[in-house]
């Protein structure tokens, strides 16, 4: 006799589905190229301990990276890679191995996290000058994805970096390795190989590849819920903001709640350890970033941080209260207002152990961040399960953001050229170019946000001007905390006031300093010191956002000084047509 008993989806054990993965080009790679029979090679990685140990063998190539969303739903689908590799006069090439490695991640079924890796190895009994290859990269998966957690198994990179053992880079045992994990990622499908016949100066390679993902799916028990809540039923908070446009103060105001462990600007970790590359080509590590320091797993600094790793190699670490309280640090109690000179005497500690336990024990984790241009490359975070995630979008008058940079434009230099996509652009224009592409960023996200949002998007999203939160301070944070689950406390509220309500614009020396100032002075400075023509200047190239966020232009210059003129308008929603991303280009 058999007997079968239903048990709502029990006896379901697995499924297929199709989901398109989220894979980003990690920019660590190692090319070795065969210039005779014998075994001669040249070589070059980003492993510079693999590099020391090539000596003469060493060729330093130049490389352009493309990476491309096709379909426009916030995922890179296609990269471009070329690799020039320059070669002596006696030089000849006659085989290539290349090694890359992705970031690869999964959300809609499963949670997955790994490190994937694509190898190509090709050779000829002719010497070459250029090599072709074009294909799919897809998943070779052995077992079912299991469904419930984070499973980060193999988000592990294979190759040591510190290590300097040639063994560590021996690309055979890289290989071997990665094809023992249940998943990894290969390259099938139309591939194409083409090697130009010739004697070269440089040995140029152009990969092309597409990513693609059809999945067996594991369920040992009933079908996951739509509805998965936030591990611990934290809260997660980013201010989303562009430099000079308040966000220290802002990222402050939330510091300093009681129930907040808070960081500033993460992403900068990304942006100060990968050189040459753009502000698009790095969003997705910005975001894997900020995922995991969501999570409280500080281990994702080690990418981005020198050894030893302490806890003041975090990006302007002594700004955050809880990092300056138990457990953390004893100087200061939760409920007290930290002061940051005192924090960097007394709280740096060795790893970041303490900076994981300290983010545990908070129900809000906020993070101020200026390094995103768009919500497309957010969504993976909206609709990860694991996060509850709200967005405060902080916006301030352009030509007010003018006035502030020009305080501080040398510590904005690195930025502005990522920013800028280190395009050559004369040194007259770089602030006002800076100043359009934030500008057209914040158009972006308003309208995405307001006017066609998606369903995961719809009440995680608020858009606060600068000069609203100085006029009607105390209301605006209050509807601020609201927004994410937070209470007003008397400490926050005086400190608010003093904060506030001090003396003075600002100086250059106090930049990038929370000082208390006079914020109505401040955030009508640009009135009575920017010149009229470059007010002019910034209400051309960010006519639009201006329009579209309530902020009238000047006419003259008496208008411009005429301190009574209000020159806000009602926030109301606007029509303005849709601008899709674009596709981006960076180079390496």
């Amino acid at each position: 006799m058999h007997t079968v008993i239903n048990t709502k989806g029990f006896w379901l054990k697995r499924s297929t589905y199709e989901e398109q993965p989220v894979v980003q080009f990690q920019y660590d790679m190692i090319v070795i190229g065969a210039t005779d029979a014998a075994g001669s090679y040249i070589a070059w990685s980003t492993f510079p301990n693999f590099n020391r140990l090539i000596g003469d063998n060493l060729r330093i190539p130049s490389i352009s990276v493309q990476e491309e969303d096709r379909n426009q739903d916030g995922k890179s689908d296609l990269l471009v890679l070329q690799i020039n590799i320059p070669l002596k006069p006696e030089e000849q090439m006659f085989g290539i191995q290349l090694l890359l490695t992705f970031s690869y991640q999964l959300f809609r079924m499963s949670t997955v996290v790994m490190q994937t890796l694509a190898f190509v190895q090709h050779s000829s009994p002719v010497p070459g000058s250029q090599l072709f290859i074009g294909g799919d990269l897809k998943l070779n998966q052995r077992t079912p994805l299991p469904h419930r957690g984070l499973h980060s198994t193999y988000n592990v990179s294979l190759i040591n970096a510190s290590s300097p053992f040639a063994s560590t880079y021996d690309l055979a045992n890289i290989v071997r390795l990665y094809q023992q994990r249940n998943s990894s990622q290969v390259n099938q499908g139309d591939s194409m190989l083409r090697w130009r016949v010739s004697k070269p100066t440089v040995l140029s390679l152009f990969l092309i590849q597409a990513v693609a993902v059809v999945l067996l799916y594991g369920w040992y028990s009933r079908p996951p819920s739509q509805n998965t809540s936030p591990s611990q039923g934290k809260v997660h908070v980013l201010l989303l903001s562009s430099w000079r446009s308040g966000s220290s103060f802002l990222g402050q105001v939330f510091n300093q709640h009681p129930d907040v462990f808070y960081l500033m600007e993460p992403g900068w970790h990304v942006w100060t350890s990968i050189h040459q590359a753009g502000a698009r080509s790095l969003r997705m590590a910005v975001r894997d970033l900020i995922r995991s320091v969501f999570q409280c797993d500080m281990s994702v600094m080690d990418a981005y941080m020198p050894q030893p790793r302490n806890v003041s190699n975090l990006f302007m670490w002594s700004h955050s209260r809880a990092l300056c309280s138990p457990p953390a640090c004893f100087l200061t109690a939760r409920d007290e207002i930290s002061k940051e000179q005192e924090c960097k005497q007394h709280c740096d500690t060795r790893g970041l152990k303490l900076a994981e336990a300290a983010c545990r024990t908070y129900s809000h984790v906020v993070l101020k961040e200026v390094r995103f241009f768009e919500l497309e490359s957010l969504y993976p975070l909206l609709r990860d399960p694991t996060l509850d995630l709200r967005i405060i979008h902080l916006v301030r008058d352009p030509r007010a953001v003018l006035r502030s940079r020009e305080q501080s434009v040398k510590a904005l230099v690195k930025d502005s050229a990522i920013v800028l996509e280190h395009a050559n652009v004369p040194e007259k224009d770089k602030s006002y170019q800076v100043l359009q592409e934030i500008c057209r960023s914040h158009v972006r996200i308003y309208e995405t946000a307001m006017l066609k949002p998606p369903d995961f998007l719809r009440g995680r999203y608020k858009m606060v001007r600068y000069e609203d939160l100085v006029h009607n301070t105390q209301a605006e944070i209050e509807a601020m905390y609201e927004f994410v689950g937070l209470e007003m406390t008397e400490a926050l509220q005086e400190w608010i006031y003093r904060i506030t309500h001090g003396k003075g614009k600002g100086t250059k020396k106090e930049a990038f300093k929370i000082t208390s100032r006079n914020a109505e002075d401040v955030s009508l400075a640009w009135r009575t010191t920017l010149p009229f023509a470059k007010v002019q200047r910034i209400q051309e190239v960010c006519k639009g956002a201006m329009t579209l966020l309530g902020y009238k232009t000047v006419d003259s210059e008496k208008e411009q000084k005429l301190l009574d003129l209000n020159l806000l308008t009602p926030r109301e929603r606007y029509q303005f047509s849709w601008m899709p991303s674009k596709s981006t280009t960076a180079k390496l």
